[in-house]
């Protein structure tokens, strides 16, 4: 089971650096002729670098969440952490994550700045099971069946539809 970052502490940002996804398919490129592409798995695993802003407290926290037996055991345990990933309402899902290496670390003044490598097994994505609804029906339609389905989130007249602006 993964282990739970805490809570208190401030939630990882992105670095400059794109999310890497793996592959799942095989090209194989004929003498003549198109590529030929051939699917090989669904596991693909998603690969991220992080980083972390903390004051002293926080970065003494962090160090043992990642060294104690009782948590990550010097990074050898999966754990769950919400991070943005730019999808579902907020941006912000759950992930299952892994340091690929132990992070690093520097100090400035009283601020601590953690980077690490991480891989998520599943990228989870709370828009995956409304891909017909975003793909199929361009703005603002998406919004009109979102007002239709739960209500205004002003409470004003439930039996008026949206107006285009």
């Amino acid at each position: 089971m993964a282990i739970p970052y805490p809570d208190w502490l401030p939630l990882a940002q992105k670095s400059d650096k794109s999310p890497a996804t793996d592959t799942g398919f095989r090209t194989d490129q004929p003498l003549v002729g198109a590529p030929i592409f051939q699917k090989l798995t669904d596991d693909l695993k998603t690969s991220f670098s992080l980083k972390w802003i903390f004051t002293f407290t926080q970065h003494r926290a962090f160090m043992q969440w990642l060294r104690s037996p009782n948590y990550l055991d010097n990074c050898n345990q999966w754990f769950s952490m919400r991070l943005n990933n730019g999808t579902g309402d907020t941006g912000i899902e759950l992930q299952e994550l892994h340091f690929t290496a132990w992070p690093t670390w520097n100090q400035t003044g009283n601020i601590f700045t953690w980077s690490g490598d991480v891989i998520c097994r599943k990228l989870n994505n709370a828009d995956d099971e409304f891909d017909d609804i975003i793909v199929e029906l361009p703005p603002p339609w998406a919004s009109w069946l979102d007002i239709i389905v739960t209500g205004y989130p002003d409470d004003r007249d439930p039996e008026s539809l949206p107006r285009v602006p």
